[in-house]
């Protein structure tokens, strides 16, 4: 299971930089959506931008370079 930001959990406007947050660069709807999924959750988010960079990159599941 992969849970994205888009998750229902997430804070309505998380997008949008308000106060504290413009000014730190700090996005703190992202940190407390990431602190409301269990750790099993939160290594599956993980695991996606693992992914997505190997992916990126071109790399296999063994982190060797293709074609």
């Amino acid at each position: 299971m992969t849970v994205a930001p888009s998750d229902s959990r997430q804070p309505a406007g998380a997008t949008t930089p308000v106060g504290d947050e413009a000014r730190s660069g700090v996005d703190r709807t992202l940190i407390r959506w990431m602190l409301s999924l269990t750790p099993a959750e939160r290594l599956d988010v993980l695991q996606g931008f693992v992914d997505s960079v190997k992916e990126l990159r071109g790399e296999d599941g063994e982190g060797t370079r293709r074609g």
